[in-house]
Order: structure tokens, then sequence, then C-alpha cells
């Protein structure tokens, strides 16, 4: 079955020049699309409302709406590493290096545009408060979960990552005053979402980061943190969801100094012990 973007490659010669301001968009902020309107499309495309339904039509879906369900499901699917790898990697410009920087860094600033202060303070607040952490999250998403769980067991010492291959085992013992942290993105693994979905049953509260308001995690937690995975590599991103993980950690050092700071003192004292003099 031909899939979205298989589509405008097909047709893009047969497009108008408005219509290809349009499809280069849909391709560049396909995640985007999916919650967006045919006007905020158009608008962010500098292109007129009816240019966006015309593109519809040209690509043989009935309508905007049809073509969004289509790009919903590609979502899904998430076929975007084998498009991006040849996307990507077809020429490879002089300013690629620079363009690689400038993406990473508007990742943050977008990311940082959707993040609100009181989220930061709740989720750190749930934190400190928390009986037990239990971090979930693998493939590249474990990048920031492994990074998360080995700051909050050095802050708080109550942090414990779930292996992939032992989950069963692990939430067994949710229970409720535990807090659950997850990263759930492209592919939206499905072991993750079990996790989540027994968490919630069992009243433990839940934070994740995601990179969209329809993603399955969303169902399940307390607290979401949206987050920019854009990239000029054909891998996405996750420098933005490092980012929030950074603010969190913040916000904990700043409303719970002294317990804190009593748990890194103690931990640079078992250092020194450990610490190869020879």
């Amino acid at each position: 079955m031909v899939n979205f973007t298989e589509k405008i490659t097909q047709t893009f010669h047969t497009l108008s020049d408005a219509q290809k301001k349009v499809a280069h968009y849909m391709l560049e902020n396909t995640q985007e699309i999916v919650v967006h309107t045919a006007q905020k499309v158009a608008e962010a495309s500098n292109v007129s409302e009816a240019t966006v339904h015309r593109l519809s039509k040209a690509l043989g879906y009935e309508s905007f709406f049809e073509m969004k369900q289509d790009i919903h499901q590609f979502v899904k699917n998430d076929h975007r590493a084998v498009n991006n790898f040849i996307t990507k990697t077809a020429m490879k410009q002089e300013s690629w290096l620079e363009e690689h920087f400038l993406q990473e860094a508007d990742n943050i600033i977008q990311t940082s545009q959707g993040i609100q202060k009181d989220r930061i303070h709740l989720a750190a607040r749930y934190f400190l408060d928390a009986d037990h952490i239990w971090v979930a999250g693998w493939r590249m998403g474990i990048s920031v979960t492994s990074y998360m769980q080995f700051v909050l067991k050095y802050m708080l010492g109550k942090s414990q990552m779930i292996p992939q291959g032992e989950a069963a085992e692990y939430v067994t013992y949710l229970k409720k005053g535990d807090v659950l942290f997850v990263t759930s993105l492209p592919r939206y693994c499905q072991k993750t979402l079990t996790i989540a979905k027994i968490a919630k049953e069992k009243e433990v509260q839940i934070i994740a980061i995601t990179d969209s308001q329809i993603a399955p995690i969303c169902e399940y937690a307390d607290i979401v943190f949206l987050v920019k995975s854009k990239s000029k590599s054909f891998l996405d991103s996750y420098t933005s969801a490092v980012s929030v993980c950074n603010a969190i950690v913040n916000e904990i050092a700043y409303i719970g100094k002294d317990d804190v700071m009593d748990n890194i003192k103690e931990m640079e004292t078992k250092f020194e012990i450990f610490h190869d003099r020879h």
C-alpha cells in the first residue's frame, strides 16, 4: 500500500508551486500535521487553506481529513527512520554541521515554549514525595531514561530502572505512593504502554515524556511533557527530552535542597571509600 510520502514523491512534479510548499512542510512536520487543521497547515506553509485542500485531492484523498488519517497511521507505523535515511543521505550540504546544531537548539527552544513552570514544579514534587521511583523506556529512549534514573538515584536514593526483559516481575511491586517515569517516543513501545496501564490501575503517579498530543501514553500519564525531536539526521533527536529532565532535576534540587544535600554528601563519602587509589 502506498503511504503518503510515496504519494507526494510520485506526484510532486505535477503539483503547483503552492502545493509543493505544503508538501515540503508536511514531510518536515509529519507529527504536527496529525493535530493541525487545514487552516493551521496553510498558515505554516504560507499558502491559502484552499491550496491545502487541493493538495489532498491531488494526492488521491477524498478530503484533508482522510489525508490526516493516513498520516496518523503512517506515524503510528513509524516509517520515518527509513524515509529520513533516504532523504537525509541523498545529499550532504556544506552547511550540514551548522544546520545540525541549529536544529538541536530549535528543538529545545520550541519545547521550552510549551513547558509550564508549574508542571516542572509538580513533577519535582512527585519525585520528592514518592515512596519509590520506577523508570521505564528503552530502545533509543534509554538515552533519556538511563540518565534520569542515575540522577534520581544519586539525588534521592530511591529510583530503579525496570529491565525490558523483566517487566512482569517488576510491575508486580508497583504500589500507590510510587511514581513511574517513562519515555514514550516513536515507535511507542507496547511494553512501556502496558507498564503504564498497570501503574495507572495501581494508582501510581505517572510522569511521561513523549512527542505528540496523540501519543498513546497520554491516556495514562498524570503529567505529560511534549518534546520536539526533529533532526537533520535520519534518527530522531532526544536533546530536548534530556533538557526537560535537567529542568526537573534543577527544580528537585531547589525545593528539596536539604534532603538532596544530605544524600549527595553521603554519596560522596562512599565514593571516597570505593575510589581506586592504586
